[in-house]
């Protein structure tokens, strides 16, 4: 049994290693050992993920993918939810979730019987899990929908702020530009979109 553990941050800004101690401190309470992490930035509403991908071609039957919360795994619509467990379960991939005790009886093994139960009520908490943090998910992008459409109702909206890199990026676009080149030619050369580019002049 392989113990693999999934890391995953929503945006590059965030930390997608900032649970990897606990997850560590975790597997030697129950005296294990993580074989290897898997980390991307990508939002856990995104079904194509490379490096759970690639976790799950690494593992084998009776391996153990390790995730601190249920939303690093998934806040995919249920179908696509059901879609993803479907695959993980077909690899013969166990979940255990650090905050989730229910799911911890994998890495203590159990006989037969209670397996079966221990299984059942496994696999009812982590849909559970699915559903809350799609829930969740949900919840949020309507808030902030709602916010911005009041914000703009009042006059107040000006969009997100346009990063440093971003600048950076349309700085030198402009001085492209300057120089001869079409809006298109630059920002493509420089790594921006035109929305980008025409969001930074305003």
């Amino acid at each position: 049994m392989f113990i693999r553990s999934y890391l995953r941050a929503s945006t590059d800004n965030q930390d997608a290693e900032r649970s990897k101690q606990d997850l560590i401190k975790f597997c030697e309470s129950h005296s294990q050992r993580i074989a290897g992490f898997y980390v991307e930035n990508i939002s856990g509403t995104k079904a194509d993920r490379p490096e759970l991908d690639r976790l799950i071609s690494d593992s084998q039957q009776g391996d153990i993918l390790l995730i601190e919360k249920m939303d690093r795994l998934t806040r995919l619509p249920f179908e696509v939810w059901e879609t993803l467990k479907a695959r993980i379960k077909s690899s013969g991939i166990q979940i255990v979730v650090l905050d989730q005790p229910t799911t911890h009886t994998t890495l203590k093994g159990s006989d037969e019987a209670t397996s079966a139960i221990q299984q059942a009520l496994t696999n009812f908490m982590l849909d559970l899990g699915a559903a809350m943090a799609r829930d969740d998910y949900e919840t949020r992008m309507k808030r902030t929908k709602q916010g911005i459409e009041k914000a703009k109702a009042q006059g107040k909206y000006k969009g997100r702020p346009v990063s440093e890199e971003t600048t950076r990026k349309c700085q030198q676009a402009q001085k492209l530009i300057d120089s001869g080149e079409t809006v298109s030619a630059a920002v493509k050369a420089v790594g921006v979109s035109r929305a980008q580019y025409y969001k930074w002049i305003k």
